[in-house]
């Protein structure tokens, strides 16, 4: 798996993006587009963290500059953020049916876990009162939190119907992922998403930027 991750700017009505580069400025840009010469490509994930939901204001001499972090209740996002692309150079797989059954089957019961797929198609969980979730450049995407037998443990994952519609969200998000190139995909309902099989053929299909 080789990525990069670049940071984009978008106005309040989504009419205008800039792109961070090497130097510390900003260019025009269409939001989410390929990396070009002299764009940031980071690789730090601490670094990639202080870039999710960075409050930016207009600055003469670099175009945009960090103006402080959204706050919890920010719920508007009002003016210009930024906003963490992934970019990928290596195809991406198709996420295992069996591992997120068997990751679920493996959760301890009690405890709120988040599922998730990681930016290489894995399913993880992840224990939500000790890992943070918001920001997290691990995430590519994610469900609901949850700690009851009928969601987690190995009840759960004998629940077929359950599995089925849960794994059919998961690669539906990850074909957006793929797309959209944002981190902390959340799954889509049912209803919005095209079918399983498609979702494959099409993540199956889907170019990466070295191609």
């Amino acid at each position: 798996m080789k990525l990069f991750f670049s940071v984009d700017a978008l106005s309040l009505l989504g009419n205008k993006a800039w792109r961070l580069q090497d130097n510390k400025t900003w260019r025009d840009c269409t939001f989410g587009e390929d990396l070009q010469g002299g764009d940031a490509k980071l690789t730090d994930k601490q670094d990639v963290r202080g870039w999710v939901n960075m409050r930016l204001q207009k600055d003469k001499d670099l175009g945009l500059k960090p103006k402080g972090k959204a706050g919890m209740f920010d719920f508007m996002m009002r003016g210009i953020f930024s906003h963490v692309i992934v970019h990928r150079l290596s195809p991406a797989p198709v996420p295992s049916k069996d591992i997120m059954v068997q990751t679920i089957a493996q959760a301890v019961v009690g405890t709120p876990w988040l599922l998730y797929l990681d930016l290489a198609g894995n399913f993880r969980m992840l224990h939500s009162e000790q890992t943070p979730i918001i920001a997290n450049p691990d995430i590519a995407v994610r469900g609901e939190i949850a700690s009851s037998a009928g969601f987690i443990g190995e009840q759960a994952a004998q629940n077929k119907e359950m599995m089925d519609t849960l794994y059919h969200q998961f690669v539906a998000g990850w074909l957006m992922h793929l797309e959209t190139r944002r981190l902390s995909v959340f799954v889509p309902d049912t209803e919005d998403i095209r079918p399983l099989d498609e979702c494959i053929e099409k993540i199956q299909a889907w170019k990466h930027e070295g191609e």
